[in-house]
């Protein structure tokens, strides 16, 4: 028998309803400081008391929407990581590919500091994992997979506000021809 307890699947739909909710209301109005539990509520059709069923608090909704997205990209980007011989030009664009269809959130979440931290360290975690074989010296691996992570973050953090209009194979090509 399985330890692990099955999560209700109403309570599933409400917390991704809430989830879905902030996402469009900070989509119309990146201010998170305007957020409150009951515009989620009201956007989301469920009420408050069943907000605080499953979330602390706004913070917590947020941080546990943040967590959604780097698992996502995670399990996003492991298939890809486990190949060998990928082309890096595909990892890039199936990895650029996300960040294009859920653009407009991360481009609010592109505004927090912390966000942006936690961005580059998976980032840098992605790329140390595809280069690590390269080098033997760690203090090279450390200094220039930060580099390059803080490199395609920039470009990323670009791509999403000023460049939409740019395929993510064009913006894959782009980076890898800085890398040559």
């Amino acid at each position: 028998m399985s330890t692990q307890k099955k999560q209700d699947p109403r309570a599933l739909r409400s917390k991704r309803m809430f989830k879905e909710a902030v996402v469009d209301i900070l989509i119309e109005n990146p201010d998170i400081s305007k957020l409150t539990v009951q515009k989620i509520a009201k956007r989301a059709e469920l009420n408050r008391a069943t907000f605080y069923l499953h979330f602390l608090d706004i913070r917590d909704l947020l941080k546990q929407l943040v967590y959604d997205i780097f698992d996502d990209l995670l399990l996003k980007m492991s298939p890809t990581l486990q190949i060998d011989n990928l082309n890096n030009q595909e990892q890039l664009i199936t990895f650029l590919d996300y960040f294009y269809k859920h653009r407009k959130i991360l481009a609010v979440l592109f505004e927090n500091p912390g966000f942006n931290k936690k961005m580059h360290m998976f980032l840098k975690d992605l790329i140390v994992i595809q280069r690590e074989s390269e080098y033997t010296d760690p203090t090279e691996i450390t200094l220039s997979m930060d580099i390059i992570a803080s490199s395609i973050l920039g470009i990323i953090m670009w791509w999403l506000r000023d460049g939409v209009d740019f395929s993510s194979e064009y913006i894959a090509k782009q980076i890898n021809e800085l890398y040559r």
